[in-house]
């Protein structure tokens, strides 16, 4: 819980430069509504997501191109309260104390990046032990007045007249405040100061009623202190007061039991016998699968001892011993299943890294028998092993992705590198060169046609020139065919004068009609001659651009020998982590087996207990039957003694 908060604030902390408004001064640091850098707004959106470990990712490699500019300080506060969430609490503390070492300005915003980071560096010594430097260092943030932490620490120190002082103060909010005065009564109590103890438990029950809308979280709290005040009294040996706390605890609730418990307790010991046998009977009743509804079985047949109902006594214990002979038959089935069950089996599907923060889930089969296993459940060391095995094997199942992907990479880039091999071979093969030759040396016949027929301004020949119009040109070589035999008809003698005028007008006409189209069809000869050099331009560019992005681009036997040198690694890792998660996971079985070893002590002495109080009142019950014909055979003796 104190990593969580301390993610949070430290987000809320640094998350509030770049969208705050425009600082109107002109002098002062210019402020941004919103992130200015992509990498600093990727993190953030992360962040917001829930996607914590694609933030910190975000970050340390941003961090390491030099991605983030204007918010690198805000980013180094927010990678230290990522990492502190994550438990990387060294590398948290080295991005702070790298905050205090830069940040010596005056302005508003290093004022608070100096704040946070002096408070996160004060909760990360307190959680490493180190109380002092932690008191120092939270003095230095400026926010002792607004954190728990300062009454944490006192209690630590055992300075309880300090920690006194700091619950009066009303800066904290009331369920700090209860919360508070319940761990000062306990940490009392803890050093034989009972009345104290007692005195705080009471202030806090006072103040959880006095709050005009109580929480939730407050009447929780209310219950806890009304219990730890009535075993505070019961040592005390203030019965009755202890069953008025006692009394005061609601019913529906999963820590009732300990409240009838103590109650019924409590009645014993002042001699109430029939309210303690109704509070454990409606303990057992209520929540019979409880530890304290067991020890309450035996506790019910003394009540009846009590009242001189051996009967009703003997039977309860009776009963009780069977229930706890089922209960053991029970606990040994259970450490079967326990040496058989994975506390984090790998999943098929794809592993989540989202939500690491989060608590992992205990077994079904924990769940199912919380009423053995409820002092482990509460555990936060297990709950903390629990969370970490949980990771490993989702580290592990990503590392198992990422090997079956190795072969789908390494195929891809055969493709790839063959892909390039038959572009570059492409643009060096002869087919190639060929092919540009030829264009080459048709832009060199186009180029000199084009100069001919504009310093001869013949129309003629750049009509039939023109690409598309098959029309006139047809006209112009039936032209040019009949002018042909026309010359062989004159050098025969055999041409007529009609004739001539015939071809005359023809080609007239046809020079007029390509004398029309002169510009147009120069331009069209142009813009092919352009579009040609235009081609051949392209061809020697991407030559070009081919031959350098062959030498820049990667190196694909480089990737192929990174893939081959990381299956290894991944292997390695795997394997190690997969080491890891065991050794876990069997400390976590050894402790969970531990506690049902210690369950069983509990049932075997609670079943010695009923066995030998149930010989008791068989003895007893002996006793009387066989006393009324002793006392005949004494009186027969003596009679005839006297006779």
């Amino acid at each position: 819980m104190s990593c969580a908060f301390s993610l949070t604030v430290a987000l809320l902390g640094s998350a509030a430069a770049p969208l705050a408004a425009d600082d109107p001064k002109e002098n002062a640091p210019q402020k941004y509504r919103q992130a200015q850098d992509m990498a600093y707004g990727a993190a953030l959106y992360d962040y917001f997501q829930g996607n914590y470990f694609d933030a910190l990712s975000t970050l340390l490699v941003a961090g390491q191109r030099d991605a983030i500019l204007t918010h690198r300080d805000n980013a180094a506060l927010i990678e230290g309260g990522i990492s502190l969430g994550f438990g990387l609490r060294r590398h948290a503390a080295e991005l702070f104390e790298q905050q205090l070492q830069q940040s010596d300005g005056d302005s508003e915003a290093e004022t608070r990046h100096r704040k946070v980071a002096w408070l996160k560096l004060a909760e990360l010594n307190y959680l490493q032990g180190d109380w002092p430097l932690a008191a120092e260092q939270l003095q230095k943030s400026g926010a002792a007045q607004e954190s728990a932490l300062a009454l944490n620490l006192a209690l630590r120190s055992q300075d309880f007249s300090t920690a006194a002082t700091l619950l009066h103060r009303e800066a904290l909010p009331p369920e700090q405040r209860i919360l508070g005065y319940i761990n000062l009564a306990a940490a009392v109590a803890r050093e034989g100061q009972l009345s104290a103890a007692a005195l705080h438990y009471r202030k806090a029950a006072e103040l959880a009623a006095a709050q005009e809308d109580p929480s939730a979280e407050i009447h929780v709290l209310a219950d806890k202190a009304h219990i730890g005040a009535g075993y505070v009294y019961t040592l005390q040996q203030r019965y009755h007061e202890a069953m008025e706390a006692f009394r005061q605890v609601r019913l529906q609730t999963p820590w009732a039991s300990r409240a009838l418990l103590g109650l019924g307790w409590s009645a014993f010991n002042s001699d109430q016998y029939q309210p303690a046998i109704d509070a454990l009977q409606f303990l057992v009743n209520s929540d019979g699968d409880s530890a304290a509804a067991r020890e309450a079985l035996v506790a019910l047949p003394y009540g009846y001892e009590k009242l001189q109902r051996p009967h009703a006594a003997l039977a309860a214990y009776r009963r009780a011993e069977g229930h706890y002979q089922s209960v053991l038959v029970q606990l040994q089935q259970l450490q079967r299943d326990i040496e058989a069950e994975e506390f984090a089996p790998n999943s098929d599907d794809t592993a989540q890294r989202y939500g690491w923060l989060q608590l992992a889930e205990a077994p079904q089969l924990m769940h199912d028998n919380r009423r053995y296993l409820q002092p482990i459940l509460q555990s936060d060391d297990f709950q903390l092993r629990l969370s970490e095995l949980r990771d490993l094997r989702q580290l592990a199942q990503v590392i198992e992705d990422w090997q079956g992907k190795l072969p789908q990479l390494e195929q891809l880039i055969d493709e790839r590198k063959q892909r390039r091999r038959s572009i570059v071979e492409n643009y060096h093969s002869a087919q190639f060169d060929q092919q540009v030759e030829i264009a080459e040396q048709q832009y060199r016949e186009l180029e000199t046609s084009l100069a001919r027929i504009e310093r001869q301004r013949d129309a003629l020949a750049l009509m039939a020139a023109r690409p598309g119009d098959s029309e006139s040109g047809e006209m112009l070589s039936l032209l040019r065919r009949a002018e042909n035999r026309y010359q062989m008809l004159n050098d025969l003698g055999r041409a007529r004068a009609s004739q001539r005028k015939t071809l005359q007008r023809a080609r007239g006409l046809l020079l007029w009609q390509a004398s029309e189209q002169y510009h147009d069809n120069l331009w069209q000869q142009r813009k092919q001659l352009r579009t040609l050099d235009e081609q051949l331009r392209e061809a020697t560019h991407q030559r070009r651009e081919t031959d350098l992005v062959a030498r820049r681009a990667p190196q694909l036997n480089q990737l192929r020998a990174k893939i081959a040198a990381a299956s290894p690694q991944l292997a390695a890792r795997h394997s190690a982590i997969t080491r890891a998660g065991n050794l876990i996971e069997e400390s976590i079985r050894r402790d969970v087996i531990a506690e049902l070893a210690r369950e069983r002590n509990r049932i075997r002495q609670y079943v010695a207990h009923s066995q030998l109080a149930m010989a008791r009142l068989q003895d007893a019950a002996m006793q009387n039957a066989l006393a009324p014909g002793q006392k005949q055979a004494a009186g027969e003796g003596e009679g005839g003694a006297d006779e």
